[in-house]
């Protein structure tokens, strides 16, 4: 008996199981290495959604219970991509006899013969579940596209950081205007760890505490969960093939010139030696949060009123406010 499994997106996991699942004899799907465990198509299936869910309920009772929040309307973040397709189908299933409305948020950067695509996929996924779905672009926020500004202002470095900030205002605008308590993310594991070794890399312990899944409401601010940032992308991957889901498997044609490339390469090297080590770092994390003050709250941006780290103009108004629609 033997299985081969090559994720997407490059990413070198080549899989080979000669022996059955451990729970209950049938042919395996995935081994593991970082568990022990061996799964067949059935027990993933359960192993995963059981992950996801506990996360989920975790952080909106952690949240719930800190700020008195009531959790009635949940925006979920969708490109089309693995990984929100796969969110939205766990909060669809988490929704079902709670009495909680969802609602796609997703944003046009205006990147040619990329997110018009993607975004099909995230139209065609609401509809199949009956989920409404509102999108806002960069054009709306800035009069211009992500391709238009890149053109008009070239980043000094990687054109994800100026994309990452006007993402960030378009959805939590969303977000309020579509009035949901909070708002899911599709980030996983790799995604997760990646973002904590950076932060780690520049001795921001600040922005570490700050980190999503967040467990207060801050003024202005829609908090943001992350069911599936205990499950690796190979995993989610994965869960989405296996059960047939229909998403966007492309690249952004930007991404290659992302930083965080180089820390996905890290880690993916020490995973490979060391297994677990994207989990240790998700725990390390976890562990500096619990012995820290709760965030302390946003200041007020002097030019747009949004939540802003200080007393000075927020990011969004510094590099483009004299864009701004």
């Amino acid at each position: 008996m033997s299985y081969f499994w090559s994720p997407p997106n490059n990413i070198k996991y080549n899989v080979y199981l000669t022996v059955p699942c451990k729970s209950c004899e049938l042919e395996p799907v995935i081994s593991r290495r970082y568990s022990g465990e061996i799964l067949c198509r059935k027990c993933f299936f359960k192993s995963f959604e059981k992950n996801a869910d506990r996360e989920l309920r975790n952080q909106i009772n952690r949240l719930s219970s800190s700020s008195e929040l009531k959790i009635n309307r949940i925006g979920v973040g969708l490109s089309g991509g693995k990984d929100s397709t796969v969110s939205l189908h766990i909060l669809n299933m988490y929704s079902r006899n709670r009495g909680i409305d969802l609602i796609g948020l997703c944003v046009d950067e205006g990147i040619e013969n990329y997110r018009s695509e993607s975004l099909g996929y995230a139209k065609k996924q609401c509809s199949d579940l009956d989920v409404e779905i509102r999108i806002s672009s960069y054009k709306d926020l800035i009069g211009m596209t992500l391709d238009e500004l890149l053109r008009k202002v070239p980043p000094v470095a990687s054109p994800c950081s100026p994309c990452g900030v006007l993402r960030r205002r378009s959805l939590n605008n969303m977000a309020k205007s579509a009035n949901v308590d909070c708002m899911v993310l599709g980030h996983n594991l790799d995604d997760f760890s990646q973002t904590v070794l950076m932060n780690h890399s520049r001795g921001d312990v600040s922005r570490l505490v700050r980190m999503a899944p967040h467990r207060h409401v801050q003024s202005g601010f829609v908090p943001r969960l992350l069911p599936l940032r205990r499950l690796p992308e190979q995993e989610v991957y994965l869960y989405a093939f296996l059960k047939g889901m229909n998403f966007h498997d492309g690249d952004c044609p930007y991404a290659g010139k992302a930083q965080r490339n180089l820390f996905r390469k890290m880690l993916l090297e020490l995973e490979n030696k060391q297994p677990g080590t994207r989990h240790s770092l998700l725990n390390g994390m976890e562990k500096i949060r619990e012995n820290s003050p709760a965030p302390s709250e946003l200041s007020s941006c002097p030019s747009c009123g949004e939540p802003s780290g200080g007393d000075r103009p927020c990011v969004f108004c510094r590099e483009f406010g004299s864009f701004a629609v």
